[in-house]
């Protein structure tokens, strides 16, 4: 059996789709699973061992799009399954020859040979994901992700340890990450300090701020509103930024694209929600944790003091 798994964006929702890809290749060992995406998959997607053919789907470009149209028309595929159902998603879904094109019940259900009313519910995504694989007789409940580090990863992000006596001595290691693309998905800097120099003086650990591409400023602005707690972390790939979460003891952010590296990691975490659903986006169990408020501003300091201080992770 060959299938086809579409999932072309963001680097969150690509690392939850990968449990799809062990959830089929336990059940059908022989089958052959291709992951699309569209270039930022690099990032998740080479050295998984279960992965047949990474396919790069072009993100602009009409010329390119074509291209990529005429090559979709070659390739054969028992099932496609589409985790997206965009209007861009759906398209690239229907040209490829396929028995059977699976995906979540929208306005472009004739694109597909089967659709599957999405269920709305508090579940975790990757349950939620799940839900597709059971016209092909797969049914799982390991919500595992898989993100391939190796030996190369771990080196810059030990040699940023080793090189502060303070945090490669540290029995705790925090990762602070304040940081998120949208506004109101982001919890006020203001509060990250306050937490930070908690995490310092009150519970004597050593907080390490992460940081990726454009969002260095803001590290610097909340490294000043705390006085200067905390170590800004070096400059990293997504994998070796995968690698000092993995060397952490405790990851706190907002619900950003780290937040499911850690759980990737199975780094201890606590995830703070505004506007998104924390049960969806979070695991929710006792290394995985997560706070909801009506908005970022209504989860409080005592909130997450009080989550550190009574669960598993302090």
């Amino acid at each position: 059996m060959k299938i086809l798994i579409i999932q072309l964006r963001q680097l969150g929702d690509i690392l939850l789709t990968t449990p799809v890809v062990r959830a089929i290749k336990d059940q059908i060992p022989e089958a052959e699973v291709d992951f699309m995406t569209y270039p930022m998959g690099r990032l998740i997607i080479p050295g998984n061992p279960l992965i047949q053919n990474h396919i790069i789907a072009p993100q602009e470009g009409v010329m390119a799009a074509m291209s990529f149209a005429r090559k979709l028309r070659e390739k054969h595929y028992d099932v496609v399954i589409d985790f997206m159902a965009t209007p861009r998603s759906a398209v690239m879904a229907r040209l490829v020859p396929a028995y059977e094109r699976i995906a979540f019940h929208t306005s472009r259900a004739p694109l597909f040979t089967q659709t599957i009313p999405r269920v709305r519910s508090d579940q975790y995504i990757v349950r939620e994901k799940f839900q597709l694989l059971k016209p092909i007789g797969i049914t799982s409940s390991d919500v595992r992700m898989m993100l391939p580090v190796d030996d190369r990863d771990f080196d810059v992000p030990r040699k940023f340890l080793n090189s502060v006596p303070e945090l490669s001595e540290s029995k705790m290691r925090v990762i602070l990450s304040p940081t998120h693309r949208r506004a109101e998905r982001r919890w006020p800097l203001e509060r990250w300090a306050q937490l930070a120099i908690w995490l310092e003086r009150s519970r004597h650990a050593k907080v390490i701020w992460i940081w990726g591409p454009g969002e260095e400023e803001e590290i610097d602005s909340v490294i000043r509103l705390s006085q200067g707690v905390g170590i800004k972390s070096p400059k990293t790939t997504f994998r070796e930024l995968a690698a000092l979460i993995k060397e952490s003891h405790l990851f706190i952010g907002n619900s950003n694209g780290p937040s499911h590296v850690a759980v990737a990691m199975d780094t201890p975490s606590i995830q703070l929600h505004g506007p998104t659903s924390a049960v969806s986006w979070c695991p929710m169990t006792e290394r995985h944790r997560a706070l909801q408020g009506s908005d970022m501003a209504a989860i409080s300091l005592n909130d997450i003091q009080n989550l550190i201080v009574s669960s598993s992770v302090n």
